[in-house]
């Protein structure tokens, strides 16, 4: 099987978009049946170099073309030269972002990673109405169309696709992270990591966090993000709040700076408004840091019943929660092992196997087209 995979988010970091290319490439790199793997990564920026997983593999070419993307999906439209003949002839192309190159010559799978823009305008950085006329005409064409995570059929659904045409594949997690080596290292901080952007709720979690503060409840805050979008307000915030020196922003960590981030961590704040999956509680879990989910969002999917559940629209809601996990260490501690069993569920090698699966589906239902 002759696979298009596009890595561009990989080569730029798109955030968990990137790790979810990134990840999902390698497993298929090693897959059993040795697919050849087609990596569409056209960019006139250049961008990261590929992961030496993939670099030093027999089955993977990288296509990086030659002209601005712009140029690209020009040509793309033009017959015979679309994304599934262009650079090489593959099977089923797979769309893993939001920014489709034009395939009409081959079969098509598309990931979903959420809908957030659909939910609320102010989710997403760009012009949401653009965005979801794209995104649907993508999803018209597209053969099977894969979410990552029970919880976000429904922005499949919204979305309008047929749910015969859904496939459920959860992201995994590295065995990179894991517990710290010394089960008595010290856990002495609350941690976020994501994007400065609305729906990561970061305003109600300093808000909560102030409250927790006030009654000397709950110890510093520490934030791993780089700026996306509408993050003013709670700059300013931050900025007037008489606590501002209990909070520490980090940028540009590396994977090893992020895991031991991880591992400090007293627990993971993330009542995120909306996600599709939410990898930095995953990863989280994997590390046997104990997490503050959002109630009946797809990360409280992720934690399952260990996870701290909260209402993320209401700032006493979350408070409590804080509390309640920064108070209650014998809970923490069983939570810990309990999340820590349900993140060895997820796994990129198991995705890579759902995900061929899903490429054998497409082709037969391009055939059938």
């Amino acid at each position: 099987m002759k696979i298009g995979f596009d890595i561009r988010p990989a080569l730029f970091d798109y955030a968990g978009v990137a790790r979810y290319s990134r990840e999902l490439a390698i497993e298929l790199s090693r897959h059993p049946s040795a697919p050849q793997l087609e990596m569409f990564a056209p960019s006139w920026r250049g961008g990261r170099n590929i992961p030496p997983e993939l670099a030093n593999a027999s089955n993977v070419a990288m296509n990086r073309g030659w002209l601005p993307k712009r140029i690209m999906h020009q040509l793309h439209h033009l017959p015979g030269l679309d994304a599934g003949r262009l650079p090489k002839k593959v099977d089923v192309f797979h769309w893993t972002d939001y920014d489709f190159p034009s395939v009409r010559s081959c079969a098509t799978l598309m990931t979903v990673h959420d809908a957030a823009f659909a939910v609320d305008p102010k989710f997403h950085g760009r012009d949401t109405t653009a965005l979801i006329a794209k995104v649907r005409a993508a999803i018209n064409r597209a053969n099977i169309v894969v979410v990552v995570s029970e919880p976000s059929v429904r922005d499949a659904e919204m979305l309008g696709v047929n749910p015969e045409d859904v496939r459920v594949i959860p992201n995994g997690v590295s065995p990179f992270f894991q517990p710290p080596k010394d089960p008595a290292q010290a856990r002495d901080y609350l941690l976020t990591v994501g994007t400065f952007e609305p729906r990561k709720n970061y305003m109600r979690i300093l808000k909560a966090l102030e409250i927790a503060w006030q009654k000397d409840a709950a110890p510093d805050w520490h934030i791993i993000g780089r700026p996306g979008w509408d993050y003013g307000d709670f700059f300013r915030k931050l900025e007037k709040s008489k606590f501002r020196k209990r909070v520490h922003l980090k940028e540009g960590l590396s994977e090893s700076q992020l895991r031991a981030a991880y591992q400090g961590a007293l627990a993971l704040i993330y009542p995120s408004l909306h996600e599709g999956f939410g990898l930095p509680v995953l990863e989280a879990m994997a590390c046997a840091t104990p997490v503050v989910v959002g109630d009946k969002t797809a990360p409280s999917w992720v934690a399952g019943e260990a996870g701290m559940r909260v209402d993320p629209r209401n700032v006493d809601s979350i408070a409590e929660g804080i509390e309640r996990i920064v108070s209650e260490g014998s809970w923490r501690k069983q939570a810990a092992a309990v999340l820590h069993r349900r993140a060895q569920e997820f796994s990129w090698e198991k995705a890579a196997e759902q995900t061929m699966a899903a490429y054998r589906d497409a082709i037969q239902a391009f055939a059938e087209r």
